[in-house]
């Protein structure tokens, strides 16, 4: 849902992130696509994106926003010491920072203009895959004004990724991009809402209007830094109210730094993948990962070329995807099975054992088998050993993994005849 837009009202002097937290961006290299995912949950993923006729600014821009985003995370916590926004981080020589990819959009800038710019940015984003069901976006637009005084625009729906927050660089210069991206990203993560109390009247609806100092109000007072602004005035509209409607202190992107998080442990029998619904897990070896307490998360387990998935252990039991709650530690196998194996059938005393279908070297593993075991005349079937067991002449055993099987016959006593 697109959102109202955050315009400037005045044109003050030029304030800017503290400078404590001008510290910049510790990656490297341009990169149009997210890389892999270090942090668990729903996450915003930042983007700086250029115009095709624009400029490559990546390195300057990457460092303000990186720079914002530290500035607004350290003020959301200031505003509510148990949330923060959980960001998107990579591993980099320089050390694990913020992942930021850099898109060269494939029109020029005035295709950006005008009413259309932000739905016609998000379609060029989510055609090179910037789409992912559990993040939402933040977008540093560096190329020419959108529209004289538009600072930014935002649009999401509440608990549901694919939420897009622009802050068009060049379109209020007197504002500091980390309150921009602050009001926008909460219309990313879906407010405000029309039930609140203080909503404003069209056409500035979706916004509070109780107080020009709340960040989601829709007029930006250059010269007010992110410092001095609010997070919910009152707190009866968008952010930990009382009423019925969405409250987003809820939401899925923000980490809880009030409850210790619980650790998922994940063993893999057997070469394979497993990865999960939310971003985090992308394991081929035995990995654990740290998540939110209460985090619902979906496990799914792909086989490699060579092998087949049979089944969890621990957590969740049986071939179906995993679906845990992680109130608690919690710890989970994957078992993968090889494509193919080896059966194996031997004889003790005089018999046979056949095989439906063929037992071989190569036996295609998970097919049924069936073996029955056929005395030499004067001998008898005893019992089974190896995988199969008991006295009866069938055995179907379990095909996944190699296996050995032994039939025991014993020589029948003659028969004595009476006199």
């Amino acid at each position: 849902m697109r959102k109202a837009l955050f315009v400037a009202t005045a044109a003050l002097a030029l304030w800017l992130a503290p400078a404590a937290l001008a510290s910049g961006w510790c990656g490297t290299g341009e990169l149009a696509t997210d890389r892999l995912d270090l942090v668990t949950g729903a996450q915003v993923h930042t983007i700086v994106a250029t115009p095709s006729d624009s400029p490559d600014l990546f390195v300057a821009d990457a460092n303000k926003l990186a720079d914002d985003v530290a500035s607004m995370s350290a003020w959301w916590t200031g505003q509510d010491p148990t949330r923060v926004p959980r960001y998107d981080v990579a591993t980099f020589p320089g050390g694990t920072c913020l992942d930021i990819s850099y898109v060269r959009l494939p029109q020029p800038a005035s295709a950006y203009q005008g009413e259309s710019s932000f739905d016609a940015v998000v379609a060029a984003l989510e055609n090179d895959g910037f789409a992912d069901t559990y993040k939402d976006y933040v977008v540093y637009y560096d190329g020419p004004s959108v529209e004289v005084g538009l600072c930014g625009q935002g649009g999401g729906q509440f608990n549901l990724g694919g939420g897009f927050a622009i802050v068009w660089m060049s379109g209020c210069p007197d504002v500091a991009e980390d309150a921009i991206e602050t009001h926008e990203l909460l219309h990313a993560f879906g407010a405000s809402f029309t039930q609140s109390p203080n909503d404003c009247p069209p056409p500035n609806d979706h916004h509070p209007c109780d107080s020009s100092l709340d960040v989601l109000y829709p007029f930006a007072t250059p010269g007010v830094p992110l410092s001095q602004q609010l997070l919910d005035y009152n707190h009866d509209d968008y952010y930990a109210h009382s009423g019925t409607w969405p409250d987003i202190q809820d939401a899925i992107f923000l980490q809880h730094l009030n409850t210790p998080e619980v650790a998922l442990g994940l063993t893999l029998s057997g070469p394979g993948l497993v990865t999960s619904d939310l971003p985090g897990v992308a394991c081929e070896a035995s990995c654990t990962t740290q998540w939110d307490q209460g985090t619902v998360v979906t496990l799914f387990a792909s086989p490699a070329n060579t092998s087949r998935f049979l089944h969890w252990t621990g957590g969740c039991v049986g071939p179906a995807d995993c679906v845990l709650t992680l109130s608690q530690a919690t710890s989970v196998s994957a078992v993968f099975g090889p494509m193919t194996i080896p059966v194996t059938v031997s004889t003790s005393g005089k018999g046979a054992v056949a095989c439906t279908p063929k037992c071989s070297k190569h036996f295609s593993a998970g097919d049924r088998l069936m073996l029955r075991a056929a005395p030499a005349k004067g001998w008898k079937f005893v019992s089974w050993g190896g995988v199969c067991a008991g006295t009866r002449l069938t055995c179907s055993p379990k095909t996944d993994f190699a296996l050995t099987v032994r039939a025991n016959f014993k020589k029948l006593l003659p028969v004595k005849k009476k006199r």
